[in-house]
């Protein structure tokens, strides 16, 4: 397993707030410090290429080299005409190789999901506890954190990690694709739980608790506001059937009633969690 720079961007992108530049500095500084280390590699000639680095513990021994040097300010070797200096020295290549160490931890824990699932040849409710792995989180990155802290981190991590995992094997059934629109941009198509994620931790990752559904219908879909029967077909609320009337409506809820959605070939939705999903709406 390979890292790249594509899936470090999209990850650092993702985990950092909508107007930070924070992300393309990280993506800089990673850059510099390439150059860095093809000039003067010190013993890290196997990080040369940073991007082709699997091993935590060795992107850990380059961090402590890095943190090291930009505490050397001018005298540091790496203080190299033709490079920014600032990017070593205000730390900006320190905490963007810690940045890439937590993507590495999730990235790998992510594949290692994705694989399991992609390689699952059994009954289909065996995937859910396939699935069921512990993250291994190296100490050093919660170094200066009590244990609580510690354990939220890596909670957070975990969750973060389910939720993309879900997202990609929900996509990938559904063939990318709104199973009542056929709408396939990514950006605006969602992995919806039939079962919401905080209410039953042992569904989060069964496939059949999804359904690919585009914004509008993910919305409704998540307030109770649509459903769907026994037969995979359309039903309405009767908050949306007694109270709205425009034409839009009409459009995208009236005149989808009683329609089949489109099923993927393997892990259709449960018919347990669809009828737990209609308990609570007013159909």
């Amino acid at each position: 397993m390979n890292t790249t720079k594509k899936d470090f961007t999209q990850y650092i992108h993702a985990t950092n707030s909508t107007g930070s530049n924070k992300a393309s500095s990280y993506i800089l500084a990673l850059d510099w410090l390439c150059k860095m280390l093809q000039l003067k590699p010190f013993n890290f000639d196997d990080c040369q290429n940073i991007w082709m680095v699997t091993s935590f513990d060795r992107l850990h021994e380059l961090y402590l080299f890095v943190l090291s040097e930009s505490k050397k300010g001018d005298s540091s070797a790496w203080n190299i005409k033709g490079i920014p200096k600032s990017y070593l020295q205000k730390g900006y290549c320190s905490a963007a190789l810690k940045f890439l160490q937590e993507f590495l931890v999730e990235y790998s824990f992510e594949q290692k999901l994705l694989s399991t699932f992609n390689s699952h040849k059994g009954n289909e409710s065996e995937i859910v506890k396939k699935l069921k792995f512990r993250i291994k989180y190296p100490n050093y990155l919660t170094d200066g954190l009590d244990k609580k802290q510690g354990e939220e981190i890596v909670r957070s991590v975990k969750v973060r990690i389910n939720q993309n995992v879900f997202r990609k094997i929900i996509l990938e059934i559904y063939n990318q694709s709104c199973c009542i629109t056929g709408l396939n941009i990514p950006e605006v198509v969602r992995a919806s739980h039939i079962i919401p994620w905080a209410e039953d931790l042992n569904k989060r990752l069964d496939p059949r608790n999804g359904l690919c559904l585009s914004a509008t219908y993910d919305a409704a879909f998540d307030r109770n506001l649509i459903s769907l029967d026994n037969d995979y077909r359309i039903i309405l609320s009767k908050n949306i059937t007694d109270y709205y009337t425009n034409e839009s409506v009409k459009e995208y809820f009236i005149n989808k009633e009683g329609t089949k959605v489109t099923l993927p070939t393997s892990y259709l939705p449960h018919k347990g969690y669809l009828e737990n999903h209609r308990s609570k709406g007013n159909f």
